[in-house]
C-alpha cells in the first residue's frame, strides 16, 4: 500500500477547510479513507449502491456547482484501476448505471482516479470514479472546476 493514501496539498487545491480538516486528522490516524471497514468513520451519507466490487454513496464534498456528485469506491483496495479484473469494470458499470437511472441524469461525467495523486489530483490513493452532474449550459451559468492533475510542463 502507498505511503500516501491522504494527499493533503491536493485537497487544499480548490479551498474547502472543513475537508482538509478531516484529511489531515485520517492522514494522522494512518487508514485508508475509503477502505470499507473506515469509511464510516468520516462519511456520514447512506451507501446508494454496492454489489461485490463496488459501492457508491454521494461526495460529502461535491465540486462548486454540482448538482449531484457521487463518489464509487472500489470494495478492494487497489491503488491502481489497471489492477482491477474484468469483473470489477463490469461492476462499475453497474454503479455508474444505477446512479443515473435512478437520479434521472440528462448527462453526467464519469472520472476515475488511479495511480500517484501527484498526477491525478486526488487526496485519496484508493481507486475510485466519481460521477458528477450539475446544470445544462446556458450564457450566464459558470462551469465546475475540478481538480483532475497538473499541467505538463
Amino acid at each position: 500500500m502507498s505511503e500516501k493514501r491522504v494527499n493533503i496539498e491536493n485537497a487544499k487545491v480548490i479551498p474547502r477547510p472543513d475537508y482538509v480538516a478531516v484529511l489531515e486528522s485520517i492522514k494522522q490516524a494512518g487508514f485508508c479513507p475509503f477502505c470499507k471497514e473506515h469509511f464510516e468513520k468520516h462519511h456520514t451519507r447512506p451507501i446508494l449502491f454496492k454489489n461485490e466490487h463496488w459501492f457508491a454513496t454521494e461526495n460529502a464534498w461535491p465540486y462548486d456547482g454540482a448538482r449531484h456528485h457521487f463518489v464509487i469506491i472500489s470494495l478492494a483496495h487497489v491503488e491502481n484501476a489497471e489492477t482491477l479484473p474484468a469483473e470489477a469494470w463490469a461492476a462499475l458499470k453497474d454503479a455508474y448505471q444505477y446512479l443515473v437511472t435512478t437520479r434521472t441524469l440528462a448527462g453526467a461525467t464519469l472520472l476515475m482516479r488511479s495511480g500517484d495523486t501527484d498526477f491525478t489530483g486526488a487526496s485519496v490513493s484508493h481507486v475510485h470514479a466519481q460521477v458528477i452532474s450539475g446544470g445544462p449550459r446556458s450564457d450566464d451559468v459558470e462551469h465546475i472546476n475540478a481538480l483532475v492533475g497538473f499541467k505538463h510542463t
